[in-house]
């Protein structure tokens, strides 16, 4: 089960660890806590209307949490609130489709990098490890409003 979970291409993900750090000019600084798993996520945002134009994140997390955030890191720019929405909704539906990564429909192509994420299907407590990144990020563009 866990070799499963925590296979190579997410382990790479969460290694990589693309955009981690502060950002020293972020409009908005947000902290996310699961507290059914301990993950602690804390997010920064830049904004140009209303547009994300710069994020970081400090993760304190299981692999799946910063991988989720690595992979968001690398695909963050030019996201709004209705996109991320949008996206979130998608990740959310993924993880609980049985059907299989065939029927993945990503708002962009870019975002087929949340394939790998399929494998969380089977375990509904470790889901939230994955969107924590994708919540926190849309709670800090919220508040930044």
């Amino acid at each position: 089960m866990i070799d499963k979970l925590y296979q190579k291409t997410i382990l790479k993900h969460a290694a990589n660890a693309t955009a981690h750090g502060a950002l020293e000019d972020a409009d908005h600084v947000v902290m996310v806590h699961n507290p059914m798993c301990g993950d602690r996520i804390k997010v920064y945002v830049k904004l140009d209307n209303g547009k994300l134009i710069n994020f970081s994140h400090e993760a304190k997390a299981c692999a799946l949490c910063q991988a989720s955030a690595s992979v968001l890191g690398e695909h963050y720019q030019g996201l709004s609130k209705e996109s991320l929405t949008t996206l979130l909704n998608k990740i959310k539906a993924s993880l609980d489709a049985m059907e299989g990564p065939d029927h993945n429909k990503w708002p962009e192509k870019k975002w087929q990098d949340m394939d790998v994420f399929n494998v969380v299907r089977d375990h509904k407590s470790r889901k939230t490890c994955v969107t924590l990144p994708f919540d926190a990020l849309l709670q800090a563009m919220t508040e930044a409003d």
